[in-house]
This record gives C-alpha cells, structure tokens and sequence, in this order.
C-alpha cells in the first residue's frame, strides 16, 4: 500500500475533484452514474496499492445515492456495495435508513452492523461510565496505524467517544470551545479509526487511525514536531 501527503495547494484540487464528481453525478443520466460508480470502485480498491486522499467523502458521497429517492434502484445497490466493500458509513446511511429501498434494507442493515462490529473493538455503548470514573474528559491519544507515529492529543467526553465508535471516525471534545468537533470534518484531514485501547486504568485512550492529511492545524503532519530536549532522532 502507498500512501502520500500533499501540500495545501494539491489539497486544494483535489478537494476540487471531490466536488466534480458530485457535480458530474447530478448532471449525469443512468449509464453514465453507472460508468462512475465503476470508476470509484476502481479508485477505492487497494488491489491497486493507492491510499487516495478524501475517501471519507467518497464514502459519505455514496450513502447520499443510497438515501435518495431520486436515484435508480441499480444505482443505489451499486454505491452500497461499494460502500460494504470499502468503506464505513459515517451515519448518513443510519439516519436515512427508512429512505432505503426494500429490497436493500437488508444489506444497508448489516453495512451498518458490521460497521460497529469493526469499530467497537471491546467496547459496549451501555458501559462507557467506567472510563469517566475520575474525569467527565479522558485524554485520547491518536497514533497513524500506518507510520506508528504519534499525531496528536485531545480529549474525549461520554458522547464524543460514543459518536466516534458509533461513526468510525474521531469525534473529540475542545475545551476551548466547549463543543463537540469531529477531527477533519472541515479541513478533510479525517482520521478514520482502526482500534481503540484503554490503558491499565481505565483513564486514557490509544486510538490507532488512519490519517488522511495532517494531523496538526499548523500544517504538520504530528502536532509533536517540536523537539525541546535530547539528541536529534535518526532514521
């Protein structure tokens, strides 16, 4: 698998081709949204050993076919497969699970359930009360799966660990702000979530993500880029 950065200016047109695509879907009849979704399967696959950046709105791209009314059954059933076979629904598909077709239910139920069965990992929803036994806010550390790397440290609460395991992506706490903010929600620098530990005491989190971006908002790629003690690390 590669896996690239790119600078804010590739970012940008790439951003640019997220939105083309969907332009290029609503402009598009049937054989033509077919010809595309082909495409996306050939853009998501990992047989061709690319990581490509923004899948996250790739992925939320394809639950909106799935829950509109307006698209041709076929359409919908292909942007679920795609989305079973590469992605994790971000809780589009949940919220419009009633807008689903009949004959999809089924499959939209258990892309859903196997969404959660991936992103629980150990936990359960009803027993969360135990890692905010000394704090209403537990520190989460996220760590690139890929590069084993150390991104960044934030705080969770009660229901921003709960979206993050009910959605697969981080949700955190600011205290600044005082609100709830989901890691990459406006940059794109999403962190998609590949498991999650709690230390010995119940009172920190490792979560293990797959960084799509940077990770700081300064623009580094680790908010820890600033060595203030010891001898420089070599490779």
């Amino acid at each position: 698998m590669l896996y690239a950065t790119y600078s804010d200016r590739e970012e940008a047109v790439i951003r640019q081709g997220v939105a083309a695509i969907r332009a290029y879907y609503q402009d598009a009849d049937e054989q033509q949204r077919k010809d595309l979704l082909f495409c996306l399967d050939r853009y998501l696959d990992p047989w061709f050993g690319y990581q490509l950046p923004y899948a996250g709105e790739i992925f939320r791209f394809l639950e909106e076919i799935i829950v509109s009314e307006e698209a041709d059954i076929d359409i919908r059933e292909d942007a679920l497969q795609l989305l079973s076979d590469y992605g994790l629904p971000s809780g589009i598909l949940q919220a419009g699970l009633a807008k689903v077709p009949p004959s999809l239910q089924f499959d939209a139920k258990i892309c859903i359930a196997l969404t959660k069965g991936v992103c629980y990992m150990g936990f359960n929803l009803n027993d969360l009360d135990k890692y905010f036994e000394k704090s209403e806010l537990i520190p989460a550390i996220a760590v690139d799966v890929r590069t084993k790397q150390v991104l960044m440290l934030a705080y969770m609460n009660k229901e921003s660990l709960r979206r993050t395991l009910e959605t697969g992506y981080t949700w955190y706490w600011s205290r600044s702000r005082k609100e709830l903010w989901n890691k990459g929600a406006t940059s794109g620098h999403l962190q998609k979530v590949v498991s999650i530990f709690a230390d010995c005491d119940n009172d920190t989190l490792l979560v293990n993500v797959e960084q799509t971006g940077n990770a700081c908002h300064t623009g580094s790629y680790s908010c820890f880029f600033r060595q203030i003690y010891g001898e420089p690390v070599t490779e």
